[in-house]
């Protein structure tokens, strides 16, 4: 058991009606109670109402809401307590400054999370799932975080390493005793590792599309000069964010900002356009930060000019987003219609869809078909898995994949073994069975509730 007890904010430092100090550990209570002065009894897991006592100066200066949790039944498996006062941060920091010269410290980035992982109130995903739903960018984010946080990834983890022991177990069994017919046939074992690798695939594949869903949907706009590629992001926007002129190449970089449409978060980023002969160095550089976006997006918006032919330009682009998801745009359509469609085929497959960014004309049209054409419906089985996790699901999935290519060349039962410890010890790593101190320190840097 950690020994001292720490304070932090649980809610962001700024004004509002309300804010919340925590403390945790085991003289969380005595603590308090300096500073803290209950109205009446005093009753654990109850919401108690008293005055906050300067004890320097001998002044009351807030009044508020105190709720004690006795160990375990708290939130880090530790005695812990919960402040609640006016949303005055002078009133917070004061707070946490009279828990200081009481005896506690300050909370580490991370550490009541820490704590409760350590007291077994909750695994490293569901750790790792705090952050999560408190920073998703949309309801099905919300949705999939939470998921997390209640176990969805865990307990199909715990399943696979159930199962892998269990084949363990019989083969195993079969070294020990192989004279008593007390194991199964090798084909079994194969259909049983087949299963599980399966299992893990699906796990793994998984990755993309929960990312999106936390993250946002990465759409960049592409096109050459002038298409009006800052005219349709300020008009998604519905704000003036692009400074849009006549002139082609007003765009030298890039913006990124963040909408949501039925309730998936779309990271739309405005480039610069594609001059086939940039006239400068800004030009250049401008262009070759396009192209490493393109390469990381997870879409493409492409804009054509309704009143112009393909052109050098377009064509660079279409070489350049051929492996890409992509959406054609065909701006413009306020203009005479010079553009035909064998010319816009010629640049590559995706649905297309005629607005007029100027006159902000179809662009619900749009969004929808950015909807349907970039976002994915969640499958009832999916869990989120992040970077960490993923790297230990392919890991394991490595062994399976030894094993099962063992297990059919007859290879003996102990070798075979060996390699489904080493995939069960990589799916412990998940859960945080196996506690490695360079993973838990980096989880738990990352987030702290109130940092």
């Amino acid at each position: 058991m950690i020994e001292n007890t720490i304070v932090a904010p649980s809610t962001p430092l700024g004004k509002g009606a309300i804010s919340m100090v925590r403390l945790s550990g085991r003289d969380s209570l005595k603590i308090a109670l300096k500073f803290f002065k209950p109205k009446g009894k005093f009753i654990p897991r109850k919401a108690a109402y008293g005055k906050l006592y300067d004890f320097e100066d001998n002044k009351f200066f807030d009044d508020g809401i105190m709720i004690y949790y006795k160990a375990p039944s708290s939130y880090s498996g530790e005695d812990m307590v919960e402040i609640t006062c006016h949303g005055n941060p002078i009133i917070v920091w004061r707070i946490i400054e009279l828990a200081l010269k009481s005896g506690a410290r300050q909370a580490k980035p991370g550490e009541f999370s820490y704590r409760a992982f350590l007291n077994g109130k909750m695994d490293l995903p569901g750790a790792e799932a705090i952050e999560d739903l408190v920073e998703a960018q949309s309801y099905d984010g919300v949705k999939l975080s939470f998921s997390q946080l209640e176990g969805g990834l865990s307990k199909r983890i715990w399943k696979l390493r159930k199962e892998l022991l269990e084949l363990i177990i019989v083969l195993e069994t079969e070294i020990e005793f192989p004279d008593d017919g007390i194991g199964i046939e090798r084909k079994d074992v194969l259909i049983s590792l087949r299963k599980v690798k399966e299992e893990i695939k699906e796990l793994i594949s998984f990755f993309g599309s929960g990312k999106q869903i936390l993250e946002g949907i990465k759409l960049v706009l592409v096109g050459k000069p002038n298409v009006g590629k800052s005219s349709l992001f300020n008009a998604l926007l519905e704000e003036e964010r692009a400074i849009v002129t006549e002139f082609p190449g007003t765009t030298r970089d890039f913006l990124r900002e963040r909408i949501i449409y039925r309730g998936v978060p779309f990271i739309i980023i405005d480039t610069a356009g594609m001059n086939p002969n940039p006239t400068d160095m800004i030009e250049r550089e401008g262009m070759k930060r396009a192209e490493i976006l393109i390469n990381e997006a997870d879409g493409i918006l492409f804009l054509l000019d309704l009143s112009c032919q393909i052109d050098e330009g377009d064509q660079k682009l279409a070489k350049l987003t051929v492996n890409k998801k992509t959406l054609f745009v065909l701006n413009k359509s306020d203009l005479p219609e010079v553009l035909r469609e064998s010319e816009i085929k010629k640049l590559g497959e995706g649905k297309r869809v005629k607005i007029s960014a100027k006159k902000k004309e179809n662009l619900e049209s749009l969004r929808k078909e950015m909807w349907k054409t970039f976002s994915k419906e969640i499958p009832q089985e999916m869990v989120y898995i992040n970077s960490r996790q993923k790297a230990n699901l392919e890991k394991s999935l490595v062994s399976i994949e030894r094993a099962i290519s063992l297990a059919e060349s007859e290879t003996p039962e102990e070798i075979i073994s060996e390699e489904l410890r080493t995939a069960i010890s990589a799916l412990e790593e998940i859960i945080g069975k196996v506690k490695t101190d360079e993973v838990l320190k980096g989880i738990f840097s990352k987030f702290c509730i109130g940092k």
